[in-house]
């Protein structure tokens, strides 16, 4: 039987936080009202908070980070790059979907899907367009390692699998409804109530998770060791050992039912719910694989 989580701390922070990523240092939670919030990783606390430029509605979605910079939405019609440790944010002349979530460092490029095309557009440190590959469909999300991006594309129900060293597309798989996506050792996509298990270099199917979903509004993060799935209702978090194929142990609540985001740091896993204004830190060792 799998086993049962416990919530360690819970941080209240301002803006209602979303998305959540791990650099320079720190951790950093993008908020709906268009603020970067720079936490410390091992208390928690709000160390900077720093403009975007974009207060309004709908909220701004997307958060990500190349070598020096973090990478976000500035208005309609613009990225914004912000240093890290003034805040100081430079407006960058292309626009993102405005539902893609996570923006992609890899192969020495931030990527992004571009609002009005089908295409996975590559950025320089600069913001210039160095690379652009089409995708052939609409795609809403991306999940990436360190020479790959994978595009998650709902309405065609499939996975594109980009190498961001040629550029080009390399292969795409049929996944019914995928909403989500995570890269470890393996790739792990998210569908309403399924989460599939495969194999990046083939892109054959390893195994499906019938009992595990991350929705319309979760997420997935992943590392070669273990899988944490973040899902809107009681059903908060689950964690899955990707080599033995089975749930390890599981969150459950409905004092948190929005959807949220998940990252995994190295002591805690670190889940936001952005509709109730709360992150949520589960201790990353407490259900051993």
């Amino acid at each position: 039987m799998p086993g049962t989580l416990h919530v360690a701390d819970v941080l209240h922070l301002s803006g209602y936080s979303d998305w959540l990523l791990e650099a320079f240092g720190s951790v950093w939670t993008h908020t709906d009202d268009g603020h970067l919030l720079r936490l410390d990783p091992t208390s928690g606390a709000v160390l900077a908070s720093f403009e975007t430029g974009w207060h309004e509605l709908p909220a701004c979605q997307g958060l990500g980070h190349d070598a020096a910079q973090l990478w976000t939405c500035r208005d309609a019609g613009h990225l914004t790059r912000i240093d890290p440790v003034n805040g100081h944010g430079t407006r960058v002349a292309l626009a993102k979907r405005s539902d893609e979530g996570r923006l992609a460092w890899s192969g020495g490029l931030e990527w992004v899907i571009e609002s009005g095309t089908t295409d996975l557009v590559g950025l320089d440190a600069r913001g210039s367009v160095a690379a652009r590959v089409p995708l052939g469909t609409v795609c809403t999300d991306l999940a990436y390692g360190d020479e790959v991006v994978f595009a998650v594309c709902p309405s065609a129900g499939e996975v594109v699998k980009v190498d961001t060293v040629a550029r080009e597309v390399a292969g795409t798989i049929a996944v019914t409804d995928p909403r989500t996506a995570a890269l470890g050792q393996d790739l792990f996509v998210g569908s309403a109530g399924s989460l599939t298990q495969i194999d990046p270099a083939t892109l054959a199917v390893i195994h499906t998770y019938t009992d595990v979903g991350a929705g319309l509004d979760g997420a997935i993060a992943a590392t070669p060791t273990e899988v944490w799935v973040r899902s809107s209702g009681p059903h908060f978090l689950t964690k899955v050992d990707p080599r033995a194929h089975r749930v390890v142990a599981t969150l459950d609540t409905d004092d948190y039912p929005s959807g949220g985001d998940v990252l995994i740091t190295h002591n805690w896993v670190w889940a936001s719910a952005y509709d109730d204004g709360v992150v949520v830190r589960v201790a990353r060792d407490e259900a051993a694989s």
